[in-house]
């Protein structure tokens, strides 16, 4: 059932997962001309459209920088006396000038990562210098036209409709910053060409109306889109975080059901799902707790249930601060093995398992003290130990409905069996992995443990103490 729910769990994380992109790609916006949202909020929107619109600024400043230079070396190559005479020279130098902190700017920004926040004083700056540039143009356009020829204003009249085209498309997040750029040049192109006869008041008129209305059409829809964009871009966010939230709870779930390494390994993608083992040298360990039935007998259900989970957590605790993988708990047996999925060298992991069992018995003398005093217990609680070294198929076995990872062989009834003949309180070692950690650890040999199928008897050893 453990295994059956666990492998439910993986299958779900992955369907949710699948989910979570098919939703996103299908999320669509909720009333967005009243900016009106299930998900996200006006402030969150508005702080997530001055993301953008700062980002494209810095992303559009070489193609402002160009367009303006471009647009004084077109004034100035038409009349270059006139550009003298007319004083026009002196606001176009302020134009480079203010275009000169631009290309530094740019230059400082253009590899920084996108911002995370960006605050109203940005905008503002943005928008004072857009009135700035625009009413220096403005001067320029009133000063250069009366000495210009008619066949040349009307082509500054052409410029300076194109340049209103290229900074609302080059802005499209800021409207308000192209207006405040537009209107003072285009105001003063306009007036200056009526006043100067450029063309026919008639024509001028029809010229002006589609040229602000193409503008006018052009920075709204692109205002529509932006919002668009970003509340879509918030609401796939909020979908991804809610989804993410899911993952989380889930994955702490499946945590609960499998061995760390386990959960880490299929999360990694090292491990699959699917019906599949391997031979490797394990050292495995089955520890049960001795005259558990009697024990049961003298506590009620409830308490029995609390004590048996105080017990698991702390052998639990040990086993994964000494590295081990907990294969299953059967009631109040516990399996464990090292080698798999992540081994340090058969040596070390016979080391690192014999230490754990001492490190366990040495705590259930402490919380055997406690559950005494506490008047839970009035009998010893003593735990059996076996462990044993030696080459086990491990990996997933069952159906493509229900497996179980986990370990078998030979090697692993043996354990079970050095288990079964250990004495209360003691731990009892296989000859390989005795054989292993001698150089450190005491050990006196028991009687042999023949084994069904096995000629040759085995040789057991009895831990007596550390050094």
């Amino acid at each position: 059932m453990r295994r059956s729910l666990c492998k439910a769990l993986i299958y779900r994380t992955w369907e949710v997962r699948a989910a979570m992109k098919t939703q996103t790609s299908a999320i669509k916006p909720v009333n967005v001309t009243g900016i009106s949202t299930s998900i996200t909020d006006r402030d969150a929107i508005s702080d997530e459209i001055r993301i953008v619109q700062s980002v494209q600024t810095q992303r559009g400043m070489p193609v402002l920088i160009i367009g303006n230079l471009l647009g004084i070396s077109i004034i100035t190559y038409m009349d270059p006396p006139a550009i003298l005479a007319s004083f026009a020279i002196y606001p176009f130098s302020l134009i480079g000038l203010m275009l000169l902190p631009m290309v530094l700017s740019y230059f400082k920004l253009r590899k920084r990562a996108r911002p995370i926040r960006v605050s109203h004083r940005r905008i503002r700056i943005i928008y004072q210098l857009s009135l700035v540039l625009g009413l220096f143009w403005a001067v320029s356009i009133v000063l250069v036209i009366p000495h210009l020829s008619q066949v040349h204003n009307i082509a500054v009249l052409i410029s300076m409709f194109f340049m209103c085209y290229g900074a609302v498309a080059l802005r499209p997040s800021m409207p308000l910053s192209s207006a405040l750029y537009i209107i003072p040049f285009l105001t003063a192109t306009i007036v200056s060409a009526y006043v100067n006869d450029v063309l026919e008041p008639g024509l001028l008129a029809f010229y002006t109306f589609n040229g602000l209305f193409g503008l006018g059409q052009s920075a709204w829809q692109n205002w529509q889109d932006t919002k668009e964009a970003v509340q879509l871009n918030l609401e796939r966010i909020a979908v991804e975080t809610e989804h993410a939230r899911v993952l989380e709870t889930i994955s702490k779930g499946l945590g609960k059901y499998i061995s760390p390494q386990l959960y880490q390994a299929i999360f990694s993608g090292e491990q699959q799902a699917e019906i599949a083992s391997k031979r490797k040298k394990l050292t495995v360990f089955f520890s049960d707790i001795v005259n558990f039935t009697e024990i049961t007998d003298q506590l009620e259900s409830e308490e029995l249930t609390a004590l048996l989970n105080e017990y698991l957590t702390e052998m639990s605790k040990i086993a994964l601060d000494h590295g081990g993988t907990i294969d299953k708990f059967i009631g109040d047996a516990v399996v464990i093995y090292f080698g798999d999925p992540i081994s340090n060298g058969v040596k070390e992991d016979a080391s690192a398992c014999v230490r754990m069992a001492i490190a366990m018995q040495q705590r259930l003398t402490d919380i055997q003290q406690d559950w005494q005093g506490r008047g839970i217990i009035d009998q010893p609680f003593q735990v059996r130990v076996g462990i044993n070294t030696g080459y086990c198929t491990v990996g997933n076995f069952g159906s493509d409905e229900r497996m179980d990872y986990t370990i078998i062989g030979s090697t692993v009834n043996l354990a079970a069996r050095l288990e079964s003949r250990a004495d209360a309180g003691g731990i009892l070692l296989g000859n390989e992995t005795h054989s292993l950690v001698k150089d450190w650890l005491h050990a006196e040999e028991q009687e042999a443990i023949f084994m069904k199928g096995f000629h040759k008897p085995f040789r057991t050893f009895k831990v007596t103490n550390s050094v």
